[in-house]
């Protein structure tokens, strides 16, 4: 048997009629259930990994700890009170914050699907009522029921098209589709700022380095100071670092060579630039240990000023093949040495104080800053540089090989307190020492000359300067080096003041704008599905359940051609034949008279 279209339009009701009363029969049933589920999975998921998040974050949040002074506080942001860091992987965290965004358009169908029973129940009410305006068209509730049924942009798309497309040719519409699309639309859009800020938080969320400070249990050998015996010595013992056998003053021990020659394994003598000075101090070697602590030290140090007095102290006629004589307005004076033969030359004179009038220091005490002058032959067998040729303060040898320099010059030794933190000095605060220690410094150079080759070489390599002055700058610097290491037999390890470790951490660095925001967004989503919740519970009482149920597709094919579409059921699937094991009912496709193509149902034989 074929029912035809004409059969079906037979069986359409145009007018208003009363509406069948309830016989109490049978009634769709776990209508409150649905609702509870759609509750469930809009709620639990959003609030189980917004709180997964931030318990991660809470839990793992890590704080720099104080630092042990404040001479060792360094410059981060890693108290940034607008950043989270996190002991965890950035990855697991983003990855935790990403479940929110996966789900989240997924949610929005749960939510159209709790708006169908207000909206089931106004159509109920609007149609016992006979409110014809509240009821839509068929193009609406085609439109009605897409959005049910997908909760998908592309069925909001639809009724975009539908509401600024059909301008002057759509009928108004009621307050079923309104209430439809404006859930819809806003879960969309509060979906959309989940993703967003999801992936806001992505981008944000950086692994960096932490750096944790922790007190130094073992702060020893990091700074320097006199060995007991060298706290009070006179111009006439040096016992505290020199031997005065009969050939002459000598060191004590080796370990001041070392020193000399950056060898040593306790001590080293770097260069530090603070303004225009340049100071020489002692200092612990470069070791991987030395690289995680932070520390506070005292120590000693060499400020050097030298300045070119060549034109005061010699001739320039009167410059021999064999030598140079020398004559200056202060105690120095002598000949420079550069016949055939003859080696660079440093030679040097000290003061008891800055008129170099009295060249005798072995009897009187020196003050600080000392005074001395040095007589320098560099590049023997060499040429000046054309950048020194003209330069009053330099003179050539006489056969036009050797450059010759003569300096005067000032030390002042420093009782030095300064901090290291992640290898930078800073905080370097320094007072002149004393006449004891200001004489282990001058003294040990003075009679020993151990130190002569690296002055000579620092001559030798000065001389290829620019100017006298860059000589006597150089000259001044590598004097500082030399008498300090050369001293430096004088000196123990002694502990810091303050010492701190410096823990590398790998972290997470969380922004808490963009988390918050994730956090935000989730819990309107959360907010939406609990209000939908109570308004589908208040709108499911008397009938609603009936209609909701019959505004899905299903509902809407039984009502087209099933025979039991208008009988009492439990379920929508009790609308069909097929559901008791009868022979339904197929469907196909004819072409009316009219030319247009209709679906037609078949009864089997």
């Amino acid at each position: 048997m074929m029912v035809t279209s004409k059969d079906m339009d037979k069986r359409r009701v145009y007018s208003a009629v009363p509406v069948a009363p309830d016989r109490g029969t049978k009634k769709m049933q776990g209508r409150i259930q649905e609702i509870l589920i759609a509750f469930a999975v809009m709620t639990l998921p959003m609030l189980i990994f917004s709180g997964v998040l931030l318990g991660l974050v809470f839990h793992y949040h890590i704080k720099q700890n104080d630092f042990v002074s404040s001479d060792l506080a360094f410059d981060s942001d890693q108290n940034n009170p607008n950043v989270y860091f996190v002991r965890i992987s950035a990855t697991t965290l983003t990855t935790v914050a990403s479940w929110s965004s996966t789900i989240a358009p997924i949610l929005v169908g749960f939510g159209v699907a709790l708006v169908s029973y207000p909206v089931a129940r106004g159509l109920l009410t609007a149609s016992e009522k006979h409110d014809v305006a509240q009821l839509p068209t068929p193009f609406q509730l085609s439109l009605i029921v897409r959005m049910i049924s997908s909760g998908s942009f592309s069925a909001l798309w639809s009724w975009l098209m539908y509401s600024y497309g059909w301008r002057g040719k759509r009928q108004r519409q009621g307050s079923a589709i309104k209430s439809v699309t404006t859930v819809l639309t806003l879960g969309i859009v509060l979906s959309t700022l989940v993703i967003a800020t999801d992936t806001w938080l992505h981008f944000s969320t950086k692994t960096v380095n932490f750096i944790q400070p922790y007190a130094n249990s073992d702060a020893s050998g990091l700074g320097f100071g006199m060995y007991e015996n060298c706290t009070n010595v006179d111009s006439r013992l040096l016992s505290c670092n020199l031997n005065n056998p009969a050939s002459g003053d000598v060191l004590l021990n080796v370990d001041p060579m070392k020193v000399l020659s950056n060898i040593s394994d306790t001590m080293t003598v770097p260069v530090l630039s603070v303004g225009q000075d340049q100071y020489a101090y002692v200092a612990s070697p470069a070791t991987p240990r030395l690289s995680l602590l932070d520390y506070t030290v005292s120590t000693y140090a060499i400020h050097s000023q030298c300045s070119p007095v060549t034109s005061q102290c010699t001739d320039p006629n009167n410059v021999p093949g064999v030598g140079t004589p020398y004559k200056c307005p202060f105690a120095f004076q002598g000949t420079v040495n550069t016949a055939v033969g003859a080696s660079n030359s440093v030679t040097m004179a000290y003061f008891t104080d800055s008129t170099g009038s009295n060249n005798n220091t072995d009897t009187t005490l020196i003050d600080n800053p000392y005074y001395y002058s040095a007589m320098i032959l560099a590049n023997m067998r060499n040429p000046r540089p054309l950048t020194l040729q003209n330069d009053p303060e330099v003179l050539s040898g006489g056969h036009g090989g050797a450059t010759i320099v003569a300096l005067r010059c000032m030390s002042t030794v420093y009782d030095v307190e300064y901090s290291s933190v992640n290898g930078t000095i800073k905080n370097w605060r320094s007072s002149n020492s004393n006449r004891s220690t200001t004489l282990i410094v001058q003294g040990t150079q003075r009679h020993t000359n151990v130190g002569n080759p690296n002055l000579i070489q620092a001559a030798s390599i000065a001389g290829l300067s620019n100017s006298a002055q860059e000589i006597a700058d150089q000259f001044a610097l590598a004097y500082s080096q030399t008498a300090l290491a050369v001293a430096s037999g004088a000196f123990e390890p002694r502990i810091a003041l303050a010492s701190q470790v410096r823990e590398q951490i790998l972290v997470a660095r969380v922004p808490k704008a963009p988390l918050f925001a994730l956090i935000a967004t989730n819990l309107l989503l959360v907010l939406l599905g609990i209000i939908l919740a109570i308004v589908a519970l208040i709108a499911n009482r008397g009938n609603t359940g009936e209609v909701q149920a019959r505004l899905s597709i299903p509902a809407l094919v039984a009502a087209l051609f099933e025979v039991n579409r208008a009988k009492p059921v439990e379920e929508v699937e009790d609308m069909f034949e097929e559901r008791y094991g009868e022979q339904g009912p197929r469907i196909g496709v004819a072409k009316e008279t009219e030319g247009g193509w209709v679906f037609q149902s078949w009864r089997p034989n």
